[in-house]
């Protein structure tokens, strides 16, 4: 198993001041249905971008964060591992297979997870990695003609680290506010 540095930004509110932030951040997310990959830490990946986008300029706060996992075996990549998406395809049938019909076309990824992670056999990641379609930029790849095919640049996605592996989170630095930036710059301001 190789264990990999991965950074990571957190956003959250600008609330209760430096101390209790540096002291709590990242914050561990509720549970609930609006919860993309169900309850954990959650990160936006690469560069501080998405984080950004996310709260209101003023009222947020941007953690930068070093992740240290196996990407191989411990992230479930559902961005960067076609394997991976394949390996979700088929745990998605097992878990289709023990609903009754009439709720089977109504599943979402969450609830997918929230099945899967009762059981660490079936389930043994500490983190996954997904994304939706939102994307800044999309270029075709060649001259329009029949199917059109376009690259997607600059991609919403997120990681979301589970609690029991909240030791592997380490907090390197701020983006935003400049007061947090100046009291603990970040390490790597990508």
């Amino acid at each position: 198993m190789s264990i990999e540095t991965y950074v990571a930004y957190h956003t959250c509110q600008l609330k209760n001041g430096y101390e209790y932030i540096c002291t709590n951040i990242p914050f561990l997310s509720r549970d609930g249905p609006n919860q993309w990959l169900t309850r954990g830490f959650y990160f936006w990946t690469d560069s501080a971008h998405w984080a950004k986008q996310w709260l209101r300029e003023g009222n947020r706060v941007i953690g930068q964060f070093d992740l240290s996992l196996c990407f191989r075996t411990e992230v479930l990549d559902l961005v960067g591992n076609v394997h991976h998406q394949e390996q979700f395809i088929a745990m998605r049938d097992v878990v289709l297979n023990k609903l009754p019909e009439s709720e089977r076309h109504n599943i979402t990824v969450n609830q997918i997870i929230n099945f899967l992670r009762e059981d660490d056999v079936i389930f043994p990641y500490l983190a996954i990695k997904a994304q939706d379609l939102k994307a800044t930029e999309k270029i075709d790849f060649i001259d329009k003609g029949q199917n059109n095919p376009k690259i997607s640049l600059v991609n919403r996605q997120q990681i979301c680290v589970f609690e029991k592996a909240r030791e592997r989170i380490s907090l390197i630095g701020f983006i935003e506010p400049k007061p947090f930036s100046e009291k603990m710059p970040a390490r790597l301001q990508r």
